[in-house]
């Protein structure tokens, strides 16, 4: 309920007409009625006589009294639960209230300049949709200022980000995006900062980054036959030309807990094709551990490359596969096999 249409209610619960009250107030029957109208404020001196008028508070003339409050903030907060599911239009309208009326509350203006952008994503490129995404900038400006150090500031610098983007501004979206401090979010949003070139070879390290994420989380996800046979076939996909890198490393772990999984089976012959698999990759990785420089060749990967730390170990892959093989007795079946004798040579 808006100023005007609380005075109006007031007076009419008190039986007056807009003449009697502008008596009463000494003022013209014509600025109750823009009063009414929401055309005009009263003088702020008016506010406690009309309160004592109406035996009401001005916190309860002004919409300010705790109920009324209480609940307004309520609805504001309903839609504010997930917002980003919400109809984009309504979301964006709810937005511009609360943060008319509560405009210190940060996560309100962090949700305006987030629904402006969504807004403006399905419209053409036209003057409102220009309006909408340099309003979200602006919305999302102050958020930053006055949310260093807290959560907010984070996903603050991601929007602004992406409505820079959005406008075209590549190299201010880019300087948002360089300050988030946790660096594989900061990578991701950098994809959408970076042009031709630039943006290829990032993505495709991104890319890469993310594969290795996933494939380490999925070796540790079961010891099963299933599980190695994806880690397997994935990065098979993945590398079609075999130039796996430091993911012969993956392939020999792999390869191995295929092994000792047929072993609990009694499957021996296969327990040596995974082992003669795993011997394979653990000579395969030992040139990469050496080596100061690294770059893939697959289609997928081929801009990634990088400098790391080369190894003078004397004890490698290989050495390691070894002993694996020698310590562990769920192998003693075979051991006297000669393909399994084979495997421990150095």
């Amino acid at each position: 309920m808006s100023f005007g249409q609380r005075i109006k209610a007031l007076r009419r619960e008190a039986g007056m007409t807009q003449e009697q009250l502008a008596e009463l107030l000494s003022i013209s029957p014509q600025a109750v009625s823009r009063w009414e109208t929401d055309m005009a404020m009263p003088d702020i001196s008016l506010l406690p006589p009309l309160a004592n008028l109406f035996h009401v508070t001005t916190d309860h003339l002004l919409g300010m009294d705790t109920l009324e409050r209480d609940q307004r903030k309520a609805e504001f907060d309903e839609v504010f639960r997930e917002y980003w599911l919400k109809d984009e239009e309504l979301s964006y309208q709810t937005a511009l209230r609360a943060v008319a009326e509560y405009p210190g509350n940060m996560e309100y203006m962090e949700w305006l300049a987030s629904a402006e952008y969504y807004v403006a994503i399905p419209m053409a490129d036209d003057a409102e949709h220009t309006r909408l995404l340099e309003s979200s900038v602006r919305h999302h400006r102050i958020v930053l200022d006055n949310c260093k150090g807290q959560k907010l500031y984070d996903k603050a610098l991601h929007g602004i980000a992406y409505a820079l983007c959005m406008l075209g501004r590549k190299d201010e979206a880019k300087a948002y995006a360089e300050q988030i401090e946790n660096e594989r979010d900061r990578d991701r949003l950098l994809v959408w900062c970076l042009e031709g070139e630039e943006k290829a070879r990032h993505s495709q390290k991104v890319a890469e980054t993310a594969l290795n994420y996933f494939i380490t989380d999925l070796a540790f996800s079961s010891k099963t036959l299933t599980r190695c046979d994806a880690v397997e076939k994935i990065l098979e996909i993945m590398f079609p030309d075999g130039n796996y890198q430091y993911y012969h490393n993956y392939l020999q772990c792999n390869a191995i807990d295929r092994a000792f999984i047929l072993c609990g089976e009694g499957r021996y012959d296969e327990v040596i094709a995974a082992l003669q698999k795993a011997r394979f990759h653990a000579e395969q990785i030992q040139p990469f551990q050496k080596a100061a420089h690294y770059r893939f060749t697959a289609p997928l990967f081929g801009l990634v490359e990088g400098d790391k730390q080369a190894s003078d170990a004397d004890a490698g892959d290989v050495d390691h596969f070894i002993r694996c093989l020698e310590n562990n007795t769920c192998f003693d079946p075979i051991r006297d096999r000669e393909d399994f004798k084979a495997l421990l040579k150095k």
